[in-house]
């Protein structure tokens, strides 16, 4: 599987001769469900991208087909062939990998990043169907523009960075960057195309299974091997490179070349500091770094280093402080929370003209977005954020998690009362704010991909919900299990199992309860108002601003501050979550008694993860190595890895038990896995 990857998979207006004739091309006019196949355009050694139509939504799409030319080829009934036994295994290890990472760049939501949209099995092979973008690749588009100046390049570059973010957050590196497979559309905003030789991170046993996948100048020296240490930092240099030449003219020289001596001149010497300035000099030099040890290791690095002033969200993931927004904040700035999320659409038109139906969808769509504006106006604006999708309305809270069935309800009478019928799914979990280069604001993570996922499953008229949000109401309204009807388990077409309820409460039991300054009036003594004001802190820092709500509606049923703090620790979705705000309440009990300062406005542990670690009694951990390992974890885990790190710290007999043990409170096997490559690999 080896060898150099040349897909071309371009989906603008150029196409060459020879993709054209491509003799083991499916035929124009072939149909595979309901796709029409038009013509080639693209295709190399893992496959060939097709231009097709919809037949359905009568539109244009890209289809990638998975065909390794080294192994298979075009059989009877076009079917795709292993040429030997031999490589049958291979074939079938391949078209496996495949069907995974459709699975996972299905999942991609982002305007910088060419959309999948389905993925199916035919002609023993699998297919990729994706948004076809016309356009043209960055070469073609800069062939007019040349040179182009300080905004154009940070409008190119800042939704690609935003990009890669989210394809690294996946677990998944693009491996193939380059001017021809970032393309410019029409409103002069970049899309990231062509994931044939995506790959998933791998653990180190894995690594050499990693194809050679090498465009000359803009891939690094380690995807020439197999077996290279291939991380974030690889596809950072490929970025750089398509940056190095936009701002200096030339195509940056092979980095094989670069080992031993550098001939390359440096972005910094050649480049127009008085045009990009010399911090985005500097960077792209750091970033083309032929040492991948000595190159940026994510996204954010580099991003800061680049862009110090385009408005980097207000939390890093490396040292972050309790998540906001606060009540009262801009939603305008990135930020990462807890949230109940409902996510409404309409239902297809019955029209059997395909045309006229889909006119009726566009008019019902806006329909829909008026009648979402109407069901939150009555809600503070700094406690909720409506956006706009191509798969409907998401509605996003921040305040009473109780909202989002307040507006659903809303949203159905009025749906009801036009003769619209909607789907709607609610859930709770994690939710990412980030502005777009437009200035508008998108919801991301899983906390909003779920709630889609739910309201897939929903009736005309229903209100789904899954089982996340139905536990965080049962914590909040005693007669909340007679509002939901439990219906099982649902498997959506992710192969994601959701456990999910029927929403059958009417608008009456969800009237607003008043939370008065006197609701912990009848609840014991010592509940002060100090104890109350900690607990709130210290759960903002884990869930977000909700936390106010939540506080205030559990007090009345909290006999005591340790009883607060269970009911409080219920209602955090995520187990490790959990159990580490348990595990700060109790630091900061223990505090006095060990004769340390208090500082009642910072709750948990100090803001040091060095000194924390440092304090174990007997611990030859090394303040460097902890501050290093917890910069790794909380990239993974976020504002967590702080606490986490204290907890584990104190407790472990050196660097190895401790990153095991750290290891163990991330929930994928596959992010565990790159936790510890990660910190093996720095330490090694």
């Amino acid at each position: 599987m080896s060898g150099v990857s040349n897909d071309g998979a371009g989906q603008g207006q150029r196409r060459s001769s020879a993709a054209d004739n491509d003799l083991l091309a499916l035929p124009a006019g072939h149909g595979m469900h309901e796709y029409r196949i038009d013509r080639v355009l693209g295709s190399g050694g893992f496959g060939i991208t097709y231009l097709a139509h919809d037949t359905h939504l009568d539109c244009p799409v890209a289809i990638k087909e998975y065909l390794p030319r080294d192994t298979a080829g075009r059989g009877p009934g076009l079917s795709v062939r292993p040429h030997s036994t031999a490589g049958a295994s291979s074939f079938a290890w391949g078209l496996d990998r495949f069907l995974q990472e459709c699975r996972a760049l299905a999942s991609f939501h982002h305007p910088a990043i060419v959309r999948v949209l389905r993925y199916f099995t035919a002609n023993d092979t699998a297919y990729m169907v994706m948004e076809y973008e016309s356009g043209d690749p960055l070469d073609s588009w800069l062939a007019s523009r040349a040179p182009v100046d300080a905004a154009t390049l940070q409008r190119i570059v800042r939704p690609l960075l935003d990009g890669l973010e989210t394809i690294h957050n996946t677990g998944f590196l693009h491996r193939d960057i380059k001017p021809r497979n970032i393309y410019m559309r029409a409103d002069g905003s970049p899309v990231l195309l062509d994931f044939g030789s995506a790959r998933r991170l791998a653990t180190q046993g894995q690594q050499q299974l990693l194809t050679a996948v090498v465009t000359p100048g803009f891939a690094p020296a380690e995807q020439y091997l197999p077996d290279g240490k291939q991380g974030p930092w690889s596809d950072l240099y490929s970025l750089a490179g398509v940056m190095y030449w936009l701002v200096t003219g030339h195509l940056p020289t092979e980095s094989l070349a670069r080992l031993r001596e550098d001939p390359m001149p440096a972005a910094a010497a050649i480049g127009r500091a008085d045009v990009y300035g010399k911090s985005m000099l500097r960077a792209i030099d750091w970033a083309l770094t032929p040492d991948e040890n000595l190159r940026p290791r994510r996204v954010a690095d580099f991003r800061r280093a680049c862009l110090p002033s385009a408005g980097q969200p207000a939390v890093e993931a490396a040292d972050p402080p309790a998540v906001l927004p606060t009540p009262g904040s801009s939603f305008s700035e990135g930020c990462s929370f807890i949230g109940a999320v409902l996510f409404s659409d309409v239902c297809a038109a019955p029209t059997p003209v395909e045309a006229a139906a889909e006119a009726v969808h566009k008019e019902h769509r806006l329909l829909l977005a008026t009648l979402v504006g109407e069901a939150v106006a009555g809600l503070p604006a700094n406690s909720r954020l409506a956006a706009n999708t191509r798969e409907g309305c998401a509605v996003c809270y921040v305040g009473d998690p109780e909202d989002a069935l307040r507006t659903a309800s809303r949203l159905s009478a009025a749906a009801s009362e036009r003769g619209l019928g909607l789907h709607i799914g609610i859930n709770l979990g994690p939710v990412r704010v980030q502005p777009d280069p437009g200035g508008r604001s998108r919801l991301l993570g899983d906390g909003v991909a779920s709630a889609f996922r739910v309201m897939r499953f929903a009736e005309p008229g229903q209100v789904l919900v899954s089982a996340a949000y139905v536990d965080l109401i049962a914590q909040l309204r005693r007669s909340a299990a007679t509002c939901f009807t439990a219906l099982g388990q649902r498997r959506d077409p992710q192969d994601r199992v959701h456990d999910l309820y029927l929403y059958v409460g009417t608008p009456g039991a969800l009237a607003s309860q008043p939370i008065t300054a006197n609701a912990a009036a009848t609840t014991a003594s010592d509940l002060t108002p100090a104890v109350v004001e900690e607990a709130e802190r210290v759960l903002t820092a884990y869930i977000g601003p909700m936390a106010r709500i939540l506080v205030r509606k559990t007090l009345p049923r909290a006999g005591g501050r340790q009883d607060l703090h269970r009911l409080l620790a219920e209602m955090i979705p995520d187990p490790p979550a959990r159990s580490a705000f348990l595990a700060a309440l109790t630091h900061r009990l223990q505090q006095p008694a060990a004769g340390a300062k208090t500082d009642s406005h910072h709750p948990g542990p100090p803001s040091s993860a060095a000194a924390a670690a440092g304090s174990a009694a007997g611990s030859d951990l090394a303040e460097a190595d902890c501050e290093r390992i917890g910069r790794i974890l909380a990239r993974h885990i976020g504002p967590l890895a702080k606490i986490l790190l204290r907890r584990e710290a104190a407790r472990a007999a050196d660097l190895d038990s401790l990153c095991r043990a750290l290891a163990s409170q991330i929930d994928s096997a596959e992010q565990r896995a790159h936790f510890l490559r990660e910190v093996g690999t720095e330490q090694g």
